[in-house]
């Protein structure tokens, strides 16, 4: 469960990800329809300099965090089952 939210995670990361970055290289300034611009962090509007400069570390880290995360679940996974395997054995 905990496996399938993080990759959830991951792919609307990568997503907004490629939206920026494709935003960011047009280096056109859209509004957001939002006055809190919680939309921007879709990629898909917002200044090119805060995309850049903000927005795409920002989401590059979150990225990287969500990856450890997914990767120590997965190892203590396989620990617990190797611990079974040695259990059942003896």
């Amino acid at each position: 469960m905990k496996e399938q939210k993080i990759e959830h995670r991951l792919t609307r990361i990568e997503q907004r990800l490629r939206n920026a970055q494709a935003y960011a290289a047009r280096n056109e300034n859209v509004e957001s329809a939002s006055f809190l611009h919680l939309r921007d962090w879709e990629g898909k509007s917002g200044h090119p300099l805060w995309i850049k400069n903000f927005m795409i570390p920002a989401t590059l880290r979150a990225r990287a965090l969500n990856e450890k995360r997914l990767e120590r679940l997965i190892t203590k996974q396989h620990d617990r089952k190797s611990q079974k395997r040695r259990k059942s054995k003896r």
